[in-house]
């Protein structure tokens, strides 16, 4: 809706032209009417009409003067001019004054509508035209903040130049390059639906926080949250725990917190986002907690050894996949019961494990390569923040590997001694007793010890030593290694057994050996 006023000395003109006004076809509001140009601006300034009847002759102030004031003051007014002269000079300024129409009286109604008419149209259009560039404005404003975010989430996930200052050009970087202090929350949650709702909860009723998309992990996101003076974490758990509630998140599991210390600058936000993915994984998994902050110095948690684990890559190895399937689970198991167990310590024996499975797999395909990592293995730890993810990629993994050793047929010799014998010819660097090597073939200890005998005229510990001598007169040969480094890589525990069984079989000690 629009409104007008009527500017003119002659009261009876005034209520003419109102009377034709509000036969208007469209909604338009009469607001007011002044007998001279200087009544005329207090009412402009109070009532704010769209658009302005006036005269031309007028006390006080004349319609050249007011005309010149509007222009100034208030350009965005639209004016009609109504006047009984046709004098060039009015004519001129009101030309200059940019005025919409120029009535001269009598006028009838039709020409005043058509006058008014035109108005409205002009103020439509400007109204447009605003809108169009606000939209624009917020169009381009819009596709900043996001190139902003980007920016953002790229320096905290290490992807951006360390030595190249931040480049921000949306209206965040005034707010971000004043703040005194950073932190990195990164959230971990299932459903990864979680993450978008709480992420529009807190950016829009928390000014001191941006919601960062993780590049390659659906099931992580990022917080960053920046203030204008030194804040330290609990703040930030506050507000994190503002996140935990929106994103309604089941509190039993769903969703994990990590939160960084606080940094100084932009360009320190990778850091901030490696301390709150080491809370993360330095969590105990039987905690009932979900938001965790990031400690310089912690303890490292002693897990013991499994000592099934040489049955297991046995049994990947012979190809058994049922077996494996299994001790997995009994793996698992194992390290779910250790108390105060972390994330970490599960991440970091599952590592020693897989690293002896491609040990395993170095053997027989030169692709792989002894003590190299595994880069799917990296991508998938790196992602994990639950223990059943680790547990599921290993029971996808392994009998996979089980099932390309099948096909091998390693130990599937008819001969048990033979399959035996091969066993201890890839394994003499570990532990091997009767024990062991019998329950691995599923067969009793005092029969293995006697078939052994039997099928190969050496006692069983007898045979494994002169494969364990075998190999150290090679080492000793071939390199400078210390005799007792040497006799603790064969599975020799004592240097002094080592030194006799050796002197033994070869009549000589290892340094004589080694000399000759």
């Amino acid at each position: 809706m629009y409104s007008y006023i009527i500017v003119d000395d002659e009261p009876l003109i005034r209520r003419g032209m109102l009377k034709k006004l509000q036969a208007f076809d469209q909604d338009i509001t009469f607001a007011g009417e002044a007998d001279n140009g200087i009544d005329a601006i207090e009412l402009i300034k109070q009532a704010n009409p769209d658009i302005i009847f006036t005269d031309m002759r007028m006390p006080e102030m004349d319609g050249k003067s007011f005309l010149r004031v509007l222009q100034l003051d208030f350009p965005e007014k639209k004016i009609i001019v109504v006047s009984g002269y046709t004098d060039f000079e009015y004519m001129q300024e009101a030309i200059s004054a940019k005025v919409v129409g120029y009535l001269l009286k009598p006028f009838s109604r039709e020409e005043i509508h058509d006058t008014l008419r035109k108005a409205i149209a002009l103020i439509d259009q400007e109204h447009a035209n605003q809108q169009k560039f606000e939209t624009t404005e917020a169009e381009n404003e819009g596709v900043k903040y996001h190139s902003d975010l980007q920016t953002l989430s790229n320096i905290a996930l290490g992807f951006y130049s360390k030595n190249k200052a931040p480049e921000l050009i949306s209206d965040i970087s005034n707010r971000l390059l004043n703040a005194q202090s950073f932190f990195v929350v990164t959230a971990y949650a299932s459903d990864k639906s979680h993450h978008e709702l709480a992420g529009r909860f807190l950016t829009q009723n928390c000014r001191s926080c941006l919601y960062l998309k993780h590049a390659h992990n659906e099931q992580l996101s990022l917080l960053l949250f920046y203030f204008s003076q030194d804040e330290d974490t609990h703040i930030v758990a506050q507000l994190a725990s503002t996140y935990f509630q929106a994103s309604g998140a089941n509190i039993t599991q769903d969703l994990f917190i990590g939160i960084s210390q606080a940094q100084t600058t932009l360009i320190e936000l990778h850091q901030a986002y490696e301390q709150s993915i080491s809370a993360l994984n330095d969590r105990p998994i039987h905690d009932t907690s979900h938001i965790y902050s990031f400690y310089d110095q912690h303890s490292e948690l002693a897990v013991p050894d499994w000592e099934k684990t040489d049955e297991l890559l046995f049994h990947v190895e012979a190809g058994n996949i049922q077996k494996v399937e299994e001790l997995l689970s009994e793996y698992f198991t194992f390290l779910t019961e250790i108390p105060l167990i972390t994330l970490s310590s599960i991440k970091r024996c599952s590592q020693k494990l897989i690293q002896e499975v491609r040990w395993v797999l170095s053997e027989y395909f030169d692709s792989i390569m002894k003590n190299s990592s595994s880069a799917s293995f990296d991508s998938v730890m790196e992602a994990s923040f639950e223990i059943d993810t680790i547990r599921s990629y290993f029971l996808h993994v392994l009998p996979n590997i089980a099932e390309i050793f099948k096909e091998k047929k390693i130990y599937g010799s008819q001969n048990l001694i033979d399959n035996v014998k091969t066993y201890i010819q890839k394994n003499y660097r570990k532990e091997l007793t009767l024990e062991k090597i019998s329950s691995l073939f599923f067969i009793n200890p005092s029969y293995c010890s006697y078939l052994f005998k039997e099928k190969t005229g050496e006692n069983f510990i007898d045979y494994v030593n002169s494969v364990r001598i075998d190999n150290a007169k090679l080492m000793l040969k071939n390199s400078e290694e210390k005799v007792y480094k040497i006799a603790k890589s064969l599975g020799f525990n004592n240097p002094k057994y080592f030194f006799r069984v050796f002197k033994k079989l070869t009549g000589r000690t290892p340094e004589e050996y080694r000399m000759m």
